[in-house]
């Protein structure tokens, strides 16, 4: 038995989930399934359709076709099984068939197809099986997605507290500026304008001198003053007064 591909597809060969297994590309996969619904014919009562070298094995579930193709020498009890065996499995993922539940479940579906077929060729599997396997790796995809979402849940923290981080030197550097500048602002105030001129202050020698030259003056006049005669007013002294014997 060789399959070529499996698909599932509405009535009008538009393709939803699609698994090459035998030489074929995806564009002739997608060119085959729309074709396949103009192969079938009203008065038609098996589930297969001879077509140029290739078989179409299908089922039908509601507005939704399982389709498998298959080359003409391939087994088709065998092809049967396997299509019964997918019609089971991707009732019991999406519970009620529709457009809308194949494209949310596409990917335990097409792992349920890879669990049934292996390089065109049917597993020994069983219903139950499959359902088991898809339930130990629906329970990894769940063990790996919290694994995923806490690395991102960590890697957002780490953005955040690098972003804060940023902020915060952001912050430092502003006042910093702000401190700097008031500074200035300060010694600019204090500073005398360029165009005036500094008073320097006499050397102590020269205000030492100028003393000294001050004091010898001021003894100079007090001398003066002492040496000066007494111009005053003088009382006469009385004479004797002359004695007669």
């Amino acid at each position: 038995m060789v399959i070529i591909s499996a698909a599932i597809c509405d009535k009008n060969g538009i393709l939803f989930i699609g698994r090459q297994f035998q030489g074929i590309t995806t564009n002739e996969l997608k060119e085959q399934v729309r074709n396949f619904p103009k192969l079938i014919s009203p008065t038609q009562q098996h589930t297969f359709i001879d077509h140029e070298n290739l078989r179409y094995i299908y089922t039908p579930i509601d507005n939704i076709y399982i389709v498998l193709i298959t080359s003409k020498n391939s087994n088709i009890i065998e092809d049967l099984e396997v299509l019964r065996i997918l019609k089971n499995v991707l009732s019991d993922i999406c519970q009620q068939v529709s457009e809308e539940s194949i494209k949310k479940n596409s990917f335990e579906i097409l792992l349920a197809i890879d669990d049934i077929i292996s390089a065109g060729l049917r597993e020994s599997t069983t219903t139950s099986q499959v359902q088991t396997a898809l339930e130990m790796e629906s329970s990894e995809e769940k063990i790996h997605m919290m694994l995923t979402r806490a690395r991102e849940n960590e890697a957002k923290e780490q953005a955040k507290k690098h972003q804060m981080e940023m902020e915060r030197k952001r912050q430092e550097e502003l006042a910093q500026k702000k401190s700097q500048k008031q500074s200035k602002a300060i010694d600019n105030a204090f500073k005398l304008p360029q165009n005036e001129e500094k008073v320097n202050p006499a050397p102590k020698s020269e205000i030492i001198s100028e003393n000294l030259s001050t004091q010898s003056q001021v003894l100079q006049k007090q001398s003066n003053v002492k040496q000066a005669p007494k111009k005053g007013m003088q009382l006469t002294k009385k004479k004797e007064a002359t004695s007669f014997e």
